[in-house]
């Protein structure tokens, strides 16, 4: 008899965020809310990542290397990715998932490896678009790396009050005003 394929933690992550980010509901979550979209069940969950915080801390690693560093692609400008990360990483689909968002980084900030994790990411996030803000002609911003850092909190500021429909602030119209202000 041939075993099932088993799949990659990357696989298994992929799915759960996934099945994370189609949530409606905004209570917390259980390994058994997503061990039917990991394809695996909440026992499997426990044995490959050991808790639900060994499983918040896998998915913040992935998290964490699926943000770009580097050179850019060939061909591709500083600007066009800059408007292209701001739009993935901070456009969610509703109201419901600003807020979902929110909620999973305050409950975060309880459990010290995830707090580590967390500032890593955001460390690597205000990075990127500080190499992707230095690659474009924008005359008025004096320090890059400054400026990324001020980007990023300005972004996670307008996912929230995007959340609570606080004006017209999403993240994208918050990039149109730094870069105005910049060039």
């Amino acid at each position: 008899m041939v075993r099932p394929r088993r799949l990659t933690d990357d696989e298994l992550l992929a799915r759960i965020v996934g099945a994370l980010e189609q949530r409606a509901d905004l209570t917390p979550w259980s390994l058994q809310d997503v061990a039917p979209a990991a394809g695996i069940g909440p026992a499997g969950l426990i044995k490959r990542f050991g808790s639900k915080l060994g499983l918040l801390q896998a998915l913040t690693r992935r998290w964490i290397e699926l943000i770009p560093h580097g050179p850019l692609p060939e061909g591709r400008e500083p600007e066009a990715e800059l408007r292209e990360y701001v739009s993935r990483e901070f456009g969610a689909d509703s109201a419901a998932g600003a807020v979902y968002a929110l909620s999973e980084v305050l409950s975060e900030l309880q459990e010290p490896e995830l707090v580590a994790l967390l500032a890593e990411g955001w460390r690597r996030q205000a990075a990127r678009l500080a190499e992707l803000l230095a690659g474009m002609d924008l005359p008025h911003l004096a320090d890059a790396e400054a400026g990324g850092t001020l980007l990023l909190d300005a972004l996670h500021g307008s996912l929230f009050r995007s959340a609570v429909k606080l004006g017209r602030t999403s993240p994208l119209t918050t990039l149109e005003h730094f870069l105005e202000m910049w060039r």
